[in-house]
């Protein structure tokens, strides 16, 4: 054995002044996944991210009910994509919401909310939306985008990515179960 800095063996434990197998005096065992859990609770912003997504939603279905009715349920042509692309990106909204919440993931969330952003920007500048709604489309604009906005944060994605190591992890340290 070899003397250290301050006179104690290298490899002793400085109390006992035994060697301990394996180690060296300054290295513990450490278990990063034990040693520090993930925390349950989302993260203020991911918890302000589900009631715009929500909110957006439901603009969403709003909004494509009445485009419906003021049609008089005429959607030939290409104006079934008016009503039907907004309302599969709200429902995509909704599981995202949902799948944020638990900690599974943000990109469900975070790319409808983007898209549907980005359709209503780009129906306002077509003229297709936003004749006469007055203060409504742009609070039909800016719902998704605050939501895509906190749900892409990266204090939601470091939440997401240590829920996911966490489940990854736990699932991996039980056993297997015989069935």
């Amino acid at each position: 054995m070899t003397r250290g800095a301050g006179g104690t063996q290298r490899g002793a434990s400085v109390l006992t002044d035994t060697p301990r197998p394996g180690r060296g005096p300054y290295r513990a065992a450490v278990h990063f996944s034990a040693a520090a859990p993930v925390r349950r609770r989302p993260p203020l912003a991911a918890v302000l991210a589900v009631p715009f997504a929500l909110l957006s939603a439901l603009a969403v279905a709003f909004f494509g009910f009445i485009a419906l009715a003021f049609s008089a349920g005429d959607l030939s042509g290409n104006r079934w994509l008016i009503i039907a692309v907004p309302a599969v990106l709200a429902v995509v909204l909704v599981v995202g919401a949902f799948l944020l919440l638990l900690g599974r993931s943000w990109l469900v969330l975070c790319l409808p909310a983007a898209a549907l952003a980005l359709c209503v920007i780009a129906g306002v500048l077509d003229g297709t939306f936003g004749d006469g709604t007055g203060g409504f489309i742009l609070l039909a604009w800016a719902l998704p985008g605050v939501a895509a906005v906190l749900s892409a944060l990266p204090v939601v994605r470091r939440w997401v990515a240590a829920r996911r190591l966490g489940r990854r992890t736990h699932g991996s340290q039980q056993a297997p179960s015989s069935s």
